[in-house]
Order: structure tokens, then sequence, then C-alpha cells
């Protein structure tokens, strides 16, 4: 039996962000998304258990919508771009980036809220007596 890995869902996405332009492009995103977030929690903990450890149970499908939004917050015509400025008479207006690239990417409050951040303690038992080689 495989084991049950979370997901994030574009119906997900919508609650919390509103109904996207392109579903088909913040589905493909999510699966990027959660990608990232159990490569993290391997790292972190190992292979993927449900229940294991809540605090990323509970905050995957909001961590993994929010990394997309950061992606797909970057206007049409403007990916890399880190500044926009526009003038018309004496008016002007300027615009900075937070994600110029529209890259996906995890922050320390991201890792904080999935349980992944802080110190681990580990120790490993030392072998006693007689044992065979294989």
């Amino acid at each position: 039996m495989a084991e049950q890995t979370p997901t994030a869902t574009v119906e997900g996405y919508s609650k919390r962000y509103g109904t996207p332009s392109d579903p088909d492009r913040v589905a493909a995103l999510l699966a990027d998304a959660a990608d990232m977030l159990l490569t993290a929690y391997e790292r972190r903990w190992g292979a993927y258990m449900e229940g294991a450890h809540p605090a990323f149970d509970r905050g995957f499908e909001a961590v993994a919508c929010s990394i997309v939004s950061r992606a797909v917050s970057v206007p049409d015509g403007f990916a890399g771009a880190t500044q926009y400025s526009q003038t018309a008479g004496s008016y002007n207006a300027s615009v900075t980036f937070a994600n110029p690239p529209a890259d996906l990417w995890l922050g320390k409050s991201d890792l904080k809220r999935l349980g992944l951040t802080g110190v681990r303690v580990g120790s490993i038992a030392p072998q006693v007596g007689e044992y065979d080689h294989v």
C-alpha cells in the first residue's frame, strides 16, 4: 500500500486568493510546491508519514498556496523586472516586485509554520559485543 502524501488543490488556492485566471498553471505550480514541501520534510525527518508531524500536515496546503501566490502575483510581461516606474506630468508611480523571477521559494516563516525549523538532537547507540560482517 502506497503512503498517502498531502496535496494542495486549485479549490484550496481559490478559497485563499480568489479564482486564478489560469487554473492549469496554478495546478502545475501547486504540484511543484507540494514536491518542494515534501523534499524539505524528507531532508528534516526522512520519508513522509501522515500524522507523524502534525504541524506539517496542518500547514501543508496553506503554505503550498502561499508559495504559488507569490509566483503568480507577478503581472504578465513583468517577470524578471525588479522595479517599474511610470511618470505622467508631475505624477510619478513606482512599484518594486517582491518576487521578480516568479520563482517558487520557501521562506523562514513557511518552514516555521510547517514545523521544519529548530534544533534537532539525535544519538547513535554503540554496538556492544560480537557482530557478523556482511
